[in-house]
């Protein structure tokens, strides 16, 4: 099997995998209750935020509450912070997690400004913070690194844009894309209100994950309970999943180096192997939709996005499972919507185009092997495929 949709999922590593198995068998007790074993997990708990802490440099300006995944995080915070009324602003081209709260904020009246306009190769251009500005925005929200294209929107450019231009601003960033795969510096937390990670997007398991945020704001919760979490997230933690996302959380802190430079060379050679088909075969004209360059302030390398018309993705996609090679098309948690990819659209692709598209997301187990392989079957597939879409007339 050959896995290239690392950005919906990844496996989880065997040294993580046996966090969880002995904190399944010898953590068992609630956390809350005050006899000795639960105290017991209660500071298992907290050993595991201060390494999450320790490792990404996070300081003690900011605190770490631990949700079920980037997706609960990103709605806490972002309600949290603004709901009803205070003003938030976004590009238009982040997680549904984001766009749908901002959509459920503006049943309320609260309409959130787009800088769709300002998108710039799916960054932000830096040009659009005034716009925020003159809107009265109190929040910024943005993907430090984007689902689908790999984008990178740099956090300390941002925060040094805003301290200019749109001072009260505060910068909320989706994280789930970046760690594991960019390096985090400890000047980023300095400009973060907040930032939100999920735990299988790096080799931990599912269900769990974390936001961090400026201990001197205030956020609403959205789960009402015991009151855990100093009153902003209830409900009785699951002391296995924090311990083995701990674990997962200073193994990629630890190897973030190599894996940087392990995926720039998948990247690469990805990238050159498919402009090598299209200069061979004339009917096959693909573009990348991601940013083609060796720089890690505006591209991730995890993520390749390229479109191929006129072979729709989800059919070559299929031909490429047969061969047991598994790729993406976008986001997983829209994976089942037939429109097409609302970034790729909002990126200025057509609707033929955005169809027309695959996303290949790497982790630090793929290979050289791996990528070359993908480049013959996706050859393969699409030279048989091409005869029916281009009489279909796309």
């Amino acid at each position: 099997m050959i896995y290239l949709d690392n950005a919906a999922t990844t496996p989880v590593a065997p040294q993580v995998l046996d966090v969880l198995k002995d904190s399944m068998n010898s953590d068992f007790a609630n956390p809350g209750t005050v006899y000795s074993i639960g105290l017991d997990a209660r500071n298992k708990i907290e050993q595991a935020r201060e390494e999450i802490a320790r490792v990404l440099n996070i300081p003690s300006t900011h605190k770490i509450i631990f949700t079920s995944g980037g997706s609960e995080a990103n709605n806490l915070f972002i309600k949290g912070r603004c709901f009803p009324d205070k003003k938030v602003a976004c590009l238009g081209l982040e997680h549904p997690s984001i766009r749908e709260t901002l959509e459920y904020l503006r049943s309320f009246g609260n309409s959130p400004l787009s800088l769709i306009e300002f998108q710039k190769e799916g960054r932000l251009d830096l040009k659009g913070v005034s716009a925020l500005s003159s809107d009265g925005s109190r929040l910024l929200c943005l993907s430090h690194v984007n689902n689908e294209l790999g984008a990178v929107n740099d956090p300390i450019q941002i925060f040094d844009a805003l301290c200019q231009g749109s001072p009260d601003t505060r910068l909320f960033m989706d994280g789930v894309q970046a760690v594991g795969k960019l390096k985090l510096p400890a000047e980023i937390w300095a400009g973060l209100a907040g930032y939100s990670v999920s735990a299988h997007k790096f080799h931990g398991p599912k269900g769990i994950g974390f936001l961090v945020c400026d201990s001197k704001l205030s956020i609403e919760p959205c789960i009402h309970g015991g009151g855990q979490q100093d009153g902003v997230r209830s409900g009785t933690l699951p002391v296995p999943l924090i311990r083995a996302m701990a674990e997962a959380v200073k193994i990629v802190a630890e190897r973030i180096d190599e894996t940087q430079d392990h995926l720039r060379c998948l990247n690469q050679r990805l990238v050159q192997s498919l402009l090598e088909l299209d200069e061979r075969i004339p009917q096959l004209n693909i573009r990348f939709n991601s940013l083609v360059v060796d720089d890690l302030k505006r591209q991730s390398h995890s993520i390749v996005n390229f479109s191929f018309p006129p072979v729709e993705g989800e059919v070559l996609l299929h031909h490429l499972e047969e061969k047991l090679i598994y790729v993406g098309l976008g986001s997983a948690c829209s994976a089942n919507l037939k429109e097409p990819s609302k970034i790729l659209k909002g990126i200025g692709l057509s609707d033929d185009e955005a169809r027309c598209s695959l996303r290949i997301s790497f982790s630090r187990n793929n290979t050289i092997e791996e990528v070359d392989m993908f480049v013959k079957e996706f050859f393969t597939a699409y030279e048989m495929l091409y005869p029916t879409f281009k009489g279909k007339g796309r």
